[in-house]
């Protein structure tokens, strides 16, 4: 907390004077919206009578829609900007609570409603704040500061709220907690509104595939984000999903995103801070390590290890997700920053929807699950190595 007030003093003037604050603000309270009841979704899915089995077609619904929404996000703000575009993003959100609070037990139409609504809500959010994030660093010229304090606003949104959001699913319902969210999702718009002199639509033309992608080191963080990603949901939902089924208590899972968010914002400064020739190092060390650590939760049944896992989890994979995103970001605005984030929303959601069409399929969903995220982390090394001997080696012989 300290870090994000030093932050603020430092900064306090050009946030003033560039309405940026308005934005970080926006981004807290939707975080902390999102919060309150993200971890609880598919836990509240199998409250309404709906099987794990349901639970994964959900999932595979929402990635299916979600990768080719992704590029009618794009065209959006190239059309409206990306202000709007957010704003239409978490109308989205809302209509998804909306959804989820009348939702009835077992109706394939309704749970694909709400797998349409979450996809909408993902693509046109995420593309477009991304997008505007890059566009706002630019403009500084402190792409991989920025990169970790925008996680750190992210995560503080992200402490209290699961547990809040856990107290009100345990003394009242999930009705008031979803009617909560609705209405703090619904706050995270009004600092947007507020922003009187945005310049948010793309000026330039967009770039093809081919002219985005001109190296393999332009491609290769691309790669990192999509195996990542893959790694990401099988820790954000299938691993909650575990926890809650082994504990049956909905306090069991609400510390996992404080847990999270606790060692997030304690090690995202420093990752912040990781020289441009060590960061490859990085990302390899935590990726391995997360790989040890899935192979340990297939092998180990100790409820201690269980969580002590999703700390040091937690504190790897800020050294994977900064110094991707710092690299992605930097490529953006030194490209195409639409384009940037439209690709890289894509690369996680294609990996996610590729996760679920196999476990669509399968009835012990969690061990291979947490097989796939372990090999994923494995796969993730590769190209990387590749990538840092091949410059090695170019710099030894040049």
């Amino acid at each position: 907390m300290q870090l994000f007030h030093l932050y603020h003093r430092t900064h306090f003037r050009e946030l003033m004077h560039s309405e940026f604050w308005l934005f970080e603000l926006s981004v807290w309270l939707h975080q902390f919206g999102r919060s309150l009841i993200a971890v609880f979704i598919p836990i509240l899915l199998l409250t309404i009578d709906y099987s794990i089995a349901d639970v994964m077609v959900f999932y595979f619904l929402y990635y299916l829609f979600d990768v080719p929404l992704n590029f009618v996000a794009r065209w959006f703000v190239r059309a409206i900007g990306a202000r709007n575009v957010i704003v239409l993003g978490t109308l989205f959100s809302i209509v998804f609570f909306i959804i989820l609070y009348t939702l009835p037990p077992q109706s394939w139409f309704w749970l694909t409603m709400l797998a349409l609504a979450s996809a909408l809500y993902d693509a046109f959010y995420w593309v477009a704040h991304i997008y505007y994030f890059m566009e706002s660093s630019k403009k500084r010229h402190t792409s991989a500061k920025d990169t970790s304090i925008f996680y750190i606003v992210k995560m503080i949104g992200g402490i209290l709220a699961p547990a809040f959001g856990a107290a009100v699913l345990i003394f009242f319902s999930d009705k008031i907690l979803i009617g909560v969210s609705i209405l703090v999702l619904v706050l995270s718009i009004l600092p947007l509104l507020n922003m009187k002199h945005v310049i948010d639509k793309p000026k330039g033309k967009q770039m093809s595939l081919h002219e985005f992608f001109k190296t393999w080191r332009d491609l290769r963080d691309y790669v990192t984000t999509a195996l990542y990603g893959i790694h990401g949901v099988a820790e954000g939902v299938m691993w909650p999903l575990f926890i809650f089924l082994a504990f049956e208590t909905f306090e069991s899972v609400a510390i996992v995103p404080i847990i999270v968010s606790v060692t997030t914002i304690i090690f995202t400064f420093f990752a912040g801070h990781i020289k441009k020739r060590a960061q490859t190092k990085s990302v390899i060390i935590a990726a391995i390590a997360i790989a040890l650590i899935w192979i340990l939760r297939l092998m180990l049944s100790s409820t201690l290890f269980f969580y002590a896992s999703i700390f040091l989890v937690g504190l790897f994979s800020v050294f994977i997700i900064i110094p991707t995103d710092s690299r992605l970001y930097e490529l953006g605005e030194h490209s195409d920053a639409l384009t940037a984030s439209t690709f890289r929303n894509t690369a996680a959601m294609s990996s996610k929807l590729l996760l679920f069409s196999v476990l669509v399929l399968l009835v012990n969903v969690f061990q291979v699950s947490f097989i796939i995220a372990a090999a994923a982390m494995v796969v993730l090394v590769i190209p990387l190595t590749l990538v840092s001997v091949t410059a090695k080696l170019s710099h030894k012989h040049s």
